[in-house]
């Protein structure tokens, strides 16, 4: 028998891409239009490329 367990991610995102993610620091785009990321991944990076950002805060 199998026991289903519920996951709460409490901040950040998962299975996302930028748009949709706490750390994206909209008020901080490089000349290209990429949003810099304020948590684990850093650097700037397009809202749309990256799916499943497995970073989250704990």
């Amino acid at each position: 028998m199998k026991e289903n367990q519920k996951i709460i991610l409490p901040e950040g995102c998962f299975e996302g891409n930028c748009v949709d993610c706490v750390y994206a620091n909209w008020n901080d785009k490089d000349g290209y239009g990429r949003v810099h990321c304020d948590g684990p991944y850093g650097g700037y990076n397009r809202p749309t490329d990256r799916n499943g950002c497995w970073h989250w805060r704990g």
